[in-house]
């Protein structure tokens, strides 16, 4: 299966690559959407996930079905709000998901739906006519290197004709697997437009300012089965040393054609655009009544859905840093047992911040630009190494310090010209207590609390002088502030911390260890940030030396 994930297929499995993990997907979004590019957006998602357990205890698929919803809510991005959310079990076992989302640019939005996530992006703009466009267009795929083309020119006509059958046998392979995915695939997108429509290609127009599209599974494996027995188009692949079910066929408009009918871009373009709705007040409404509404569906107080509910507001300019050390690697070679200070090839800076509030909470962080005097790109390809993880605020609380990863500039390089990002922070209104309740502390013991449990209690090999406690947890990474344990009579017990894991910006598991052993039933008390929101703010470093020393 993970293979199946990681294969990038032709413009059309493009479209399926992610929606493997999800399984069978009907979906239907309606988008209204304002002369500036904000709007809101009605989703009507059915989904079978491949990790829904429906064969555990009865409580699991409850809970699952939950964290798939959270993973809806929170993952979705460019959102800026959610309102009139529902969702349900199916009779034939799928999760319903119902909800409408806000956002402020169209072209920022990326609504997941389960584990599909199409490829189309959405592309919105407008000219000084205030005519207003939507083009929907595949990711671009990088093309093959011509050493591998011309390696290919070399084959012989019997070669060529092998070359074809291999890959007409990897298709056939997993086509099998394909016609269960797509057999029930159902993507229907429907836009209310400010405007009326001037133009429209490939969208059916279902009014004077509505259009829609509907991409449907039986029609994609129809356009691929086309392709694969098309032998002049095979040939032509593997000559030019490509593979349809890799590279692409670098032919978008004949990918329209076969799935929405016409060899034309997909797009729409509408005149004399007027505002549909006042988003501004929507979205103050929707974000008024969030929580009360999560938790009238279920949600607990420490789900991430609950507590995540903030948008992540930018406070402030960019703060001045200042360099305070550099690691640069400028060769390694694992199979040879070279890393350097154990690290790979590239170039670190730690950074020093100063906060315009003390004792800020900070959380994590991304590098969004960085720039070396030759004018060379330095921002890690990998969106994971653009991460700032782990910032520590300095002992007077004054300031925080944090690692920002970046490539290795060029030997012509002699210094970096800017580098910016931003650091996510939480506010509070003061701290509050969550009750696990009394309960056996022993593995497997279920709080009070949804998404609270004991993983396991017991001594390690390396230190038997202490018990150590491993609990399942859910907080909002940055918001936990203590815990107490007590025994069955109310005494306290001495516990210190051992050990914390975490998943993005949520904390999942956390270790606490005693002297000799916990007793066999007992009370654990959290105390984590109340009423908690995210904000955000800025850095930015300026003309330095690879050194770290200011050039100004």
């Amino acid at each position: 299966m993970k293979a199946a994930v990681k294969t990038r297929f032709a413009w059309i499995l493009l479209i399926v690559g992610v929606a493997v993990i999800a399984g069978c997907v009907e979906e239907k979004k309606e988008y209204t959407i304002n002369p500036d590019g904000s709007g809101k957006v009605d989703c009507d998602i059915v989904y079978a996930p491949f990790n829904l357990n429906l064969g555990g205890e009865e409580a699991a698929p409850k809970s699952q079905i939950k964290t798939e919803v959270e993973k809806i809510l929170k993952e979705s991005k460019g959102v800026d709000a959610w309102q009139n959310v529902s969702f349900e079990l199916t009779d034939e076992g799928k999760i319903h998901f119902v909800g409408t989302a806000y956002f402020a640019d169209i072209n920022k939005v990326k609504i997941k739906s389960g584990g599909f996530n199409s490829k189309q992006d959405m592309f919105f703009s407008r000219d000084g006519s205030g005519r207003i466009t939507i083009e929907i267009k595949n990711d671009s795929d990088s093309e093959d290197s011509g050493a591998k083309a011309k390696e290919a020119e070399k084959l012989t006509e019997a070669e060529l004709s092998q070359k074809v059958k291999e890959m007409r046998l990897q298709y056939n392979k997993s086509k099998p697997m394909m016609m269960g995915i797509l057999g029930t695939l159902k993507s229907e997108r429907v836009f209310h437009l400010p405007g009326r429509i001037e133009g429209v290609s490939n969208f059916k127009k279902v009014d004077s300012s509505t259009v829609k599209l509907t991409l449907e599974g039986p029609k994609m494996l129809a356009a691929m089965d086309k392709v694969m027995t098309d032998d002049k188009l095979l040939a032509q692949q593997v000559r030019a040393g490509k593979n349809p079910m890799q590279s692409g066929l670098g032919d978008e408009l004949r990918g329209n054609e076969m799935l929405y009918g016409q060899r034309a871009p997909v797009r729409v373009v509408a005149g004399d655009a007027k505002e549909l709705f006042d988003y501004k007040t929507e979205v103050a409404t929707a974000k008024a009544n969030y929580k009360a509404m999560l938790k009238g569906l279920g949600f607990g107080e420490t789900s991430s859905a609950v507590m995540a509910t903030a948008t992540v507001d930018t406070i402030g300019k960019a703060g001045s840093v200042m360099v305070a050390g550099v690691r640069l690697v400028r060769y390694a070679n694992e199979k040879r047992g070279i890393r350097p200070f154990n690290y790979d090839k590239g170039y670190t800076l730690s950074l020093v911040m100063e906060l315009p509030e003390s004792g800020m909470e900070i959380t994590a962080g991304r590098v969004e630009k960085a720039t070396a005097d030759t004018g060379q790109d330095l921002l890690p390809e990998k969106e994971w190494d653009r991460k700032i993880s782990s910032p520590q605020l300095t002992k007077d609380g004054k300031g925080v310090r944090f690692k920002v990863k970046l490539l290795l500039p060029d030997d012509s390089a002699r210094g970096i010209t800017e580098v910016t990002g931003s650091l996510d922070f939480l506010k509070s209104t003061g701290t509050k207590e969550i009750d696990l309740g009394m309960m056996d502390f022993k593995e497997g013991s279920q709080s009070k609390v949804e998404g609270f449990s004991i993983i396991s209690v017991k001594t390690n090999s390396w230190d038997k002088d202490n018990e150590y406690m491993q609990l399942k947890v859910d907080l909002l990474l940055g918001a936990f502030k203590g815990a107490k344990f007590y025994g069955e009579n109310g005494e306290e017990l001495e516990v210190s911390q051992a050990g914390t894991s975490y998943s993005g910006d949520r904390i999942m598991n956390m270790g606490f260890r005693t002297k000799g052993s916990f007793p066999e039933r007992g009370l654990i008390v959290f105390e984590t940030l109340k009423d908690v929101s995210k904000h955000r703010i800025g850095f930015k470093l300026s003309n330095v030396s690879l050194l770290g020393v200011p050039l100004d």
